[in-house]
């Protein structure tokens, strides 16, 4: 355990490419998004040309397809807190979605949801390799974290959902120095948001409050036309910020990707 420990420690620390420049890393939390939202959410994502890494939560036809088609990498989300619909333990937890992606060997909790009991049954029991949780408000100079469980920890730089709650620009390039400054850009954003183009939290929350659990899993193409938001909203920031990553030449990896770099493989 001491060498693997140490290894990781000189691997972590190695400069990389990070270091130099802004590195572009895309992912969703799943969050039990319907079908219906998942096949507007590949009508676009599919255009941009990017390899986003999904955090699942459920069995999808749509997301095994376009796994199995190579244009996505699969990661877990399980849900621990509680009313969880994965289970009323952390290991029936992990084993109901280890289901969902049984290729996978990285984690994001729903939530952010960290305790070390957690972790090192990832790590110890699952062999999982490394995780990605813990938001950031547009963090410069993010690198890799090794986790007091070893882990790797890759936190998030911007995500949907913290910047609606900060009630931050929609217009990303007020931030631009952040995006542009070097480090580790994990770009995460939730299907609904982006397919709903949330304005805002409290639209995102109208339309879960007005839903059951059941009605809110199967969401259709009529509801989505129906409660679309057409003005600024955060769907059409993830468009942008794509664009202008894809036209500004960074790099772009999957998250996957960025894992492997640093540990060399």
């Amino acid at each position: 355990m001491t060498e693997e420990i140490e290894i990781l420690l000189s691997k972590i620390n190695k400069k990389q490419i990070w270091d130099e420049t802004p590195v572009f890393c895309f992912t969703s939390d799943v969050d039990w998004a319907s079908e219906d939202v998942m096949s507007e959410y590949f009508n676009i994502v599919n255009t941009l040309d990017i390899k986003p890494t999904l955090f699942v939560t459920h069995e999808s036809k749509i997301i095994d397809s376009n796994f199995k088609l190579g244009k996505i990498e699969r990661g877990i989300h399980p849900n621990f807190l509680e009313n969880s619909s994965h289970g009323k333990s952390f290991r029936e937890v992990i084993e109901t979605c280890i289901k969902f992606a049984p290729e996978s060997y990285v984690f994001r909790s729903h939530r952010f949801f960290d305790v070390t009991d957690i972790t090192h049954m990832f790590k110890n029991e699952y062999k999982y390799k490394y995780f990605s949780n813990g938001g950031t408000i547009l963090q410069t100079h993010i690198k890799p974290i090794l986790h007091e469980s070893g882990l790797i920890n890759i936190p998030v730089f911007f995500e949907d959902g913290t910047h609606l709650y900060n009630q931050l620009n929609l217009d990303f390039k007020k931030y631009l120095n952040l995006f542009i400054s070097p480090g580790i850009k994990i770009i995460s954003f939730h299907p609904m948001n982006f397919i709903f183009n949330s304005p805002n939290i409290a639209f995102m929350r109208q339309i879960k409050d007005t839903l059951t659990r059941e009605e809110f899993n199967n969401i259709t193409f009529d509801t989505i036309g129906k409660l679309k938001n057409k003005e600024a909203g955060i769907g059409q920031t993830i468009i942008d910020i794509v664009k202008f990553v894809k036209e500004s030449n960074y790099p772009i990896m999957s998250l996957n990707e960025v894992y492997n770099r640093i540990i060399g493989d």
